[in-house]
């Protein structure tokens, strides 16, 4: 098996820099720029810079930013045949209004057409998923979660799920049987077990009871800890100079995927995702555009220490 299709958001990123302090209420200069992202796109794109075939399934818009999106998921070698386009809604959209120092002054998102992404939507897609592994994110509806989930474990799927955010999280069923790698942070982890004073260790281990197989529990600058039946292994964060941080996770959870599919343990795998992440980070763009596994295995060699 050497294919991941990858379910969940594909959005229309756009920031505006503002070149002084902006003032309400009047207009104020900025520097604008687009690109594309949502999390399984951004999955499907570092995957698919790694070397194995990615596939996409999701809703985007009969419009301008949604032939956008298409065009550059086929321009990146992403299989795009389960992309539905929605007449009715507009490709989702995210407008970062930024102060003259980077900080956030206004975000907006219409994300409303992910409702659209309906056990309907995933059942059209289902003969894609048997011959592959399967990554989401929960920018899904619960309902097509639990499906997936339902199919996973019906079918014996390799299943992978990202948190994507606290209220996110809580669309994933309690049980997590079905679920072969599941990708979140702390304050993800005490929302979903409803313990917000637990440690990671002990996250990770009652998440493992939940059914799940593997955990990969991310601490921001402290590292990560990943954990599977044979135990718990805590890797530390590589210090590098942040460029911009969007995207790091996702370059993590694809770099994790690829080398396991490559049958890397999971140590070893976390370890490989926590170089990609810091060399996405030091990158303008949130997929790196010179990723590959030869860069992040020379990186791991020269970095293994920090680790």
């Amino acid at each position: 098996m050497s294919r991941v299709v990858c379910i969940g958001g594909a959005a229309v990123d756009r920031k505006y820099h503002a070149l002084a302090p902006i003032q309400p209420g009047t207009s104020n200069p900025v520097v604008s720029e687009r690109s594309f992202g949502g999390v399984a796109r951004n999955v499907a794109e570092n995957i698919a810079r790694l070397g194995v075939q990615a596939s996409l399934v999701s809703i985007v818009g009969d419009d301008d930013n949604g032939r956008a999106l298409l065009d550059d998921l086929k321009h990146s070698g992403i299989d795009t045949r389960c992309v539905t386009i929605s007449d009715t809604d507009a490709t989702a959209e995210y407008v970062a209004v930024l102060q003259p120092d980077g900080e956030l002054a206004v975000g907006l998102a219409n994300m409303a057409i992910f409702d659209r992404t309906t056990p309907a939507l995933l059942r059209r897609a289902e003969p894609e998923l048997g011959s592959a592994w399967v990554f989401a994110d929960c920018n899904l509806p619960s309902e097509t979660l639990h499906e997936l989930a339902g199919l996973a474990r019906q079918q014996a799927l390799m299943l992978a799920v990202d948190a994507v955010s606290t209220p996110k999280v809580m669309r994933l069923p309690q049980d997590l049987g079905g679920v072969g790698v599941f990708f979140l942070n702390l304050d993800e982890a005490r929302a979903y077990l409803d313990r917000h004073e637990v440690s990671p260790e002990t996250a990770v281990k009652a998440l493992l009871d939940r059914g799940v197989e593997q955990v990969v529990l991310t601490l921001g600058d402290q590292g990560l800890v990943a954990a599977d039946s044979s135990g718990i292994v805590k890797i530390n964060a590589v210090k590098v100079e942040i460029v911009d941080a969007t995207g790091a996770g996702d370059a993590l959870i694809a770099t994790i995927l690829v080398a396991m599919l490559k049958d890397a343990p999971l140590a070893k795998a976390a370890r490989l995702g926590t170089i990609a992440a810091a060399l996405t980070v030091e990158s303008p763009t949130s997929v790196r555009p010179d990723l590959s596994l030869a860069l992040l295995e020379s990186t791991l060699s020269l970095r293994a220490s920090d680790l």
